[in-house]
């Protein structure tokens, strides 16, 4: 139960303490500001008028600015730990020591020093818990948990709101409220120092990193330079002097209605807690509606609305009926409705205005965000503030100036403040068009494997190959940058095994290379040595690949029927010295050959290499293999990369024209590669984008009702794949959007809808009221809302009519569903869940996936159609390939291990590798072999195998990487006792990998390496 209720309120796994201690301290500080509040105002009513508060207003604002001052200069000459518990320290004795001043010297003074230390005490106890909390929760954490916290504060200000009158009601003397908020302070006073010796709080030297070459801009200055930062200063001004006019007109017509001390506080009291209650729930069911169905600009001018709305009939039953307790309706109407201004002013200003302004800020540079929000919130509003007072205090004096010209005075402000919001709007959107014009562009990386430096074994033989047409072809950038010892063994080793005389060149390069140490230099001098003796070797010449490398360290231009020759050789060395003799000597009219060999097993890497170099010139003859070679994904998939790179007008329209393959990968890599070559459409192919975006939001409402409907069944399985599923479709679409529209846009957009706060996400959405054509942008905005899927499904109901499905409907619909609008691996997933086949439908289709091209489909359908009856297996068997019909037949006779299955296969690799997806995994999966036994596994044993020992458990108990195939029962099997078994998988499987899908093998690579520890 308590952990479900931490699960409800946002709190993860070892976050319950620090929260629990800090909800504790914001209760008893929230009891703390709620009967200081009303304890001064009803003490100070009780024996000064109106005018008097005015003055005090006006005390208490300098006594503010003083404290906040002092607070903020000895914080930075203090740990923070030791001063938050003196600060609150500081707090608890002024609150006791005021509390005894009234009990023994209950003076006109001293009541007016608790109603001038109100303000400055609040904001030095506000100030204190607040930067704790910011201490205590990194970034992200405090996105998730600083309402919860508020929240706190609110609950806090209520129960001491509706305490007060309940004590009362027992005799309870007013001024004894004092102490309750001593007695509160003082409980979060030891709070806070078990806080401190607990917890660890965030110094805040990492995360902030000022410039030290630009000069920081002060609020002020930027007031003065800056049109949109001078009308938020503006409105925030003008909603402090108009709540402090509220507040004094409220105070006035309530010390008249309840002149006695204790009635005064007991109204105080019930109706500050039914404020603060209000303010909760409009903050929590109302705001989110607001702005989410009428925008920034209606949250902005509510507040002006309502309350010149109330002001105005206030003025009017004022002028008419009276305004003095003399006119006893009318005064009651007027306390009524003054009564009502101060409760939505307050609400509307902590539940709309104040959540408004942080969406505002988000408009802001980062780089000066913080400073003008702590600006507009401190120094703003305190000089707003003590100009309020000021001003009140003036109109005071004036005999003649009575309660209702305040109300007048204030009308006038509100419709000045409500112009100034209209302002603020407009500069609001003007400022996201800014900020979306000057966007930076994000540099993406080529592969992401190049991140990762080769100072290992694995990853600089890696190196090595993909680098070693540049290096026999007189690149040598790559071998002067490399510094990895392993890079240097390896071209050392190859060229002594392969007597690869091609790399002669390179060699005496290494060997004028002052970098290099000398032990490599000398090997690369002995060993050109050596080679140029093979190959001024007159018995070398009838060697094919002898003669093919000393053409390659030559200059000489080869004839084609050499080349030729090589290529028709059955040996792939033959053929790779081929295609890299038409490289060198750039032979563009033998560009179908090396086209060709992106389809043998061995050369695609080379091939690629080699195509990649001629660039423009490969163009035509890419898109030609590519139309030749459809039905090969991977082939397609690695010439759509090439064509990426060449950004020619014939390729980026070849490229568009793929966005329409009847393959959903081959549209991603398509997407990806138009991205990279900052495609720009043209109107017409907009228009045509614009009908793809509005498919895919059409594929991923069915995706959300199929979520809805799996929810319903409570099948976490199943929904951790619809999940990840609805992950890929919405890259898809940013992707999409991102070769619409301008890229740097997109990825703000993206960034904070990913944030996933009120404030972001409504930001997010305005950009995408500016950005978005009309055709698309209720869709989107409908799809990508901050709201439940069950409001998502309703409101994109008008577009998409989709219902969410019975849960069997919906695992039939899944798997005769598409294979491109739904993934392979899901597929799988959805027939691993299914216990037994019930229903003929169910049974029909899972029958046709026996002879699905796909191997985990075909053996998640033989699993449960051998569940479900063998007899039924046996009656289909016979018409199954013969090719896979033995395999499957393992599987119905339950006689293939668990650890054998593909899918288990492929989940273990993802243990290993969380961040690749199980879709790209596959591929690697199929190569991953399981072995029962020590006796299997060094039966099995070759060079170059990545090993996972598993436990009687089948978890994985050590990770091995061997090169030379030699293994030692006793070295791999120490320390572990009953049943254990193996995986393993050859590292050229990984190279395999890093060439299909070069974005995510980073982390397989990094795997390696940090497991290469354990070598054999």
């Amino acid at each position: 139960m308590r952990d479900k209720l931490f699960s409800v309120l946002g709190i993860e796994s070892g976050e319950e303490s620090m929260v629990s201690m800090l909800l504790t301290q914001s209760v008893f500080l929230g009891i703390f500001f709620g009967a200081f509040d009303i304890s001064a105002h009803s003490l100070f009513l009780s024996i000064f008028d109106e005018k008097m508060m005015a003055k005090g207003y006006v005390v208490s604002g300098v006594a503010g600015i003083i404290l906040t001052a002092l607070y903020t200069g000895l914080q930075t000459r203090m740990k923070f730990r030791s001063f938050a518990i003196l600060n609150l320290a500081i707090v608890t004795l002024f609150s006791l020591l005021l509390w005894l001043a009234i009990i023994f010297s209950p003076s006109k003074l001293v009541i007016f020093l608790v109603f001038i230390m109100l303000g400055p005490l609040n904001i030095l106890a506000a100030l204190g818990f607040w930067g704790t909390a910011g201490r205590l929760f990194s970034l992200r954490q405090g996105k998730r948990l600083f309402g919860l916290v508020d929240a706190g504060l609110v609950v806090g200000i209520i129960i001491s709101c509706y305490t007060i009158p309940v004590l009362l009601s027992f005799k309870f003397e007013s001024h004894n409220i004092l102490l309750i908020s001593a007695l509160s302070v003082m409980i979060a006073t030891v709070v806070q120092i078990i806080i401190g010796s607990k917890f660890s709080f965030v110094t805040g030297k990492e995360e902030q990193k000022p410039e030290k070459s630009e000069k920081k801009r002060s609020v002020l200055t930027a007031f003065r330079e800056d049109k949109y930062t001078r009308i938020m200063g503006i409105f925030v001004a003008l909603s402090v002097l108009t709540a402090f006019f509220i507040q004094y007109s409220f105070m006035a017509v309530t010390r008249e209605q309840y002149p006695s001390e204790e009635d005064l506080a007991r109204f105080l009291g019930i109706f500050t807690g039914s404020m603060m209650i209000f303010t909760l729930l409009v903050k929590l069911l109302v705001f989110s509606y607001l702005i989410r169905n009428y925008g920034l600009r209606t949250c902005l001018a509510i507040s002006p609305l309502l309350v010149a709305g109330f002001t105005a009939m206030a003025i009017i039953i004022g002028m008419t009926m009276g305004f003095t307790p003399e006119a006893a309706s009318g005064f009651l109407i007027f306390f009524l409705l003054l009564a009502l201004s101060r409760l939505f002013s307050k609400a509307l200003k902590d539940s709309i205005e104040s959540p408004s302004f942080k969406v505002i800020y988000q408009t802001i540079d980062e780089k000066i965000r913080y400073e003008i929000q702590s600006g507009m919130d401190g120094t703003v509003n305190e000089i707003a503030a003590l100009s309020s007072g000021l001003i009140l205090a003036g109109m005071g004096v004036l005999s003649f100036i009575k309660l209702i010209h305040f109300s007048w005075v204030l009308f006038i402000f509100i419709i000045i403040w409500g112009f100034i919001a209209i302002m603020l709007y407009n500069e609001y959107r003007k400022s996201i068009r800014k900020a979306l014009e000057t966007g930076d562009e994000e540099t993406v990386a080529e592969d992401s494997i190049k991140s990762l430096f080769p100072d290992n074994r694995f990853a600089a033989e890696n190196a090595f190959r993909n680098d070693y047409f540049r290096l026999i072809s007189g690149d040598y950038s790559p071998a002067e940058s490399n510094m990895s010892p392993w890079y240097f063994r390896k071209i050392i080793d190859h060229s002594t095994s392969n007597r690869d005389s091609s790399l002669i060149p390179l060699l005496k390069k290494l060997n004028s290379m002052e970098s290099l140490d000398e032990e490599n230099r000398r090997l690369s001098a002995e060993i050109a040595k050596r080679l140029e003796e093979v190959v001024s070797d007159g018995k070398a010449e009838s060697d094919k690949i002898v003669s093919a490398r000393k053409v390659l360290s030559g200059s000489r231009l080869p004839q084609t029927t050499e080349i030729l020759r090589l290529l028709r050789d059955n040996s792939v060395e033959a053929k790779r010295l081929g295609i890299f003799i038409i490289g060198k000597f750039r032979l563009a009219d033998m560009l179908p050959e090396v086209c060709d060999c992106l389809n043998i097993r061995g050369l695609e890497t080379d091939a690629f290499s080699v195509l990649k170099t001629f660039g423009n010139e490969a163009g035509s003859e890419l898109e030609r293999f590519y139309l030749a070679s459809s039905g090969n994904l991977n082939t397609s998939k690695t010439i759509l990369r090439l064509l990426g790179k060449i950004k020619t007008r014939e390729s980026r329209i070849f490229l568009f024209s793929r966005l329409w393959s009847n393959s959903r990968v081959l549209k991603e890599s398509a997407l990806k590669c138009l991205i990279e070559i900052d495609f720009k459409p043209d109107d017409e192919e907009k228009d045509k984008l614009h009908q793809i975006i509005s498919e895919t939001i059409g594929i991923m409402t069915w995706n959300l009702s199929a979520r809805k409907s799996i929810e319903r069944s409570n099948d976490a399985i199943l929904l951790k794949v619809i999940n990840t599923e609805i992950v890929r479709w919405r890259s898809y679409l940013f992707d999409i959007l991102s070769v619409t529209y301008d890229r740097s846009s997109i990825v703000k957009i993206k960034e904070n809808l990913d944030s996933e706060t009120v404030e972001s996400v409504n930001y997010a959405l305005e950009m995408i009221d500016i950005v978005i054509d009309e055709a698309i942008k209720q869709k989107l905005i409908m799809l990508l809302d901050a709201v439940p899927d069950e409001e998502k499904l309703k409101n994109l109901y008008q577009f998409y009519p989709v219902e969410v499905p019975e849960y069997n409907k919906l695992i039939e619909d899944i798997i005769n569903r598409d294979y491109n609008l739904v993934s392979i691996w899901t597929k799988a997933c959805v027939l691993r869940n299914i216990m037994e086949i019930e229903g003929e439908t169910i049974a029909e289709s899972v029958v046709a996936l026996l002879f699905s091209p796909e191997e985990i489909l075909q053996e998640e359908s033989a699993r449960i159609i051998s569940q479900s009856g063998r007899e039924l297996y046996r009656s289909i068997s016979h018409r199954i390939p013969e090719s896979y019909r033995k395999r499957l037949g393992k599987i119905a006779e339950g006689e293939m291990d668990d650890e054998e299955f593909l899918l288990a296969r492929t989940l273990f690799l993802h243990n290993c590798f969380p961040s690749v997806p199980e879709d790209e995994l596959l591929s690697v999966a199929a190569q991953l072999k399981y072995h029962k036994d020590f006796l299997s596994l060094s039966s099995q044993a070759t060079d170059n195998t990545l090993i996972w020992t598993l436990s009687a458990s089948g978890i994985p108990a050590r990770v091995y990487v061997s090169y030379d195939g030699k293994l030692s029962e006793a070295d791999i099997n120490a320390g572990l006792s009953g049943n254990i078994s193996y995986y393993t998988l050859s590292l050229s499987a990984a190279d395999d990998f890093n060439y299909q899908y070069p974005d995510s093998s980073f982390e397989i690579f990094r795997y390696i390496k940090s497991n290469e520890l354990q070598i054999f």
